[in-house]
């Protein structure tokens, strides 16, 4: 079984400055450019990324920076393998496949560690555990989206077989959904964070049912090449760094961050109680789990993301399955976590 690509992520398309020319600053060595693939568009959900740009943490790194959506997170992959992309930000599950088919790649930068899917029943229903979904309907985006495989999976490890629970295609958090779930057409629903918190911003108060295993799998990172990770070290050193100040900004400074986010990608925050729920589902998103506490930023969660290679092996390669056995311990690249995180935490933080 496996749990697919994502579903609703982000990017934007601007673009940073060259060096430092502040009075009384060293001018940055010139990096050159940095090009960035993300899997789709969304500046709410990556807003760190952006924000590295408008506080001019590229600039003070030397870098200047544009960001492309690739349409997916393979596509974005694919785009690195070929040389069009320093680095991509896809899902784990299109990276561990990528290296089980052979391509040598490594991630290099934990941004996201908890899973973009997950499940949830209306609070009305009394549902409260994966066993209350006997004899219920499950509601999802479409029967071939990414949750449909974390669904089934953990209704099995529940002990519930086929038949005892129903699974309906509800949309992606749209009118339709809502619609499912008032009319109790569906018990619970499965979806990805930000389409749970499409629904919330609707008023309709859902209750996260996924176990907590589940919920621990890892979400999306910056991978590289190795050769390009050899190659450029210096570089890759900067972009993270930047990326770890812009974390450290928003984490302090959230309403600011809220507003630069805004200006940047205006139509994104139209529907300010939607807005303001997908920016909660980023920041659950971005959260380091209680063991990575004080860890530098960027650290991965080795736990999470061997739960989650044990769960992609246990499904066929036409579930998305991985084909063999990944080395966790050689692809989860932890060499420039301490470059990253060489700053003054607290003057960005004030």
């Amino acid at each position: 079984m496996m749990q697919a690509v994502l579903k609703k992520m982000i990017l934007g398309g601007i673009v940073a400055a060259g060096c430092i020319g502040a009075a009384g600053m060293a001018m940055a060595k010139d990096l050159g450019t940095f090009r960035m693939m993300f899997p789709v568009e969304s500046v709410n959900q990556y807003h760190p990324f952006f924000i590295a740009e408008t506080k001019g943490y590229f600039k003070e790194e030397g870098l200047k920076v544009e960001y492309q959506d690739a349409g997916g997170s393979s596509a974005a992959i694919q785009q690195v393998l070929a040389g069009n992309a320093d680095a991509a930000l896809p899902a784990p599950s299109a990276f561990l496949n990528a290296v089980a088919n052979g391509h040598d790649l490594r991630w290099i930068y934990s941004y996201q560690y908890a899973n973009i899917f997950t499940l949830a029943a209306t609070k009305e229903s009394g549902i409260a555990t994966i066993a209350d979904l006997k004899g219920k309907k499950v509601g999802v985006s479409d029967l071939a989206g990414g949750e449909v495989p974390l669904v089934q999976a953990v209704l099995a490890a529940a002990g519930l077989n086929e038949g005892d629970v129903q699974i309906v295609p509800v949309g992606d958090g749209s009118a339709l959904t809502v619609q499912a779930l008032q009319n109790k057409q569906v018990d619970a629903y499965s979806s990805s964070l930000f389409d749970i918190a499409s629904i919330r911003a609707r008023g309709i108060d859902l209750v996260t049912i996924l176990p907590k295993e589940a919920q621990d799998f890892p979400a999306n990172g910056v991978v590289v090449t190795a050769a390009a990770l050899e190659k450029n070290r210096e570089k890759y050193q900067a972009f993270l760094r930047a990326v770890a100040k812009a974390v450290v900004y928003t984490a302090a400074h959230d309403a600011e961050a809220f507003a630069e986010a805004k200006k940047i990608r205006p139509e994104e925050f139209e529907d300010e109680a939607v807005a303001k729920n997908f920016w909660e589902a980023a920041h659950t998103l971005k959260t380091p789990p209680a063991e990575l506490k004080d860890q530098p930023i960027g650290t991965h969660f080795t736990p999470g993301f061997k739960a989650f290679h044990d769960f992609l092996r246990t499904g066929s390669e036409q579930e998305g399955g991985l084909a063999k056995d990944v080395d966790l311990a050689k692809v989860l690249d932890s060499s420039l976590i301490p470059a990253a995180n060489d700053f003054d935490k607290a003057a960005i933080a004030k």
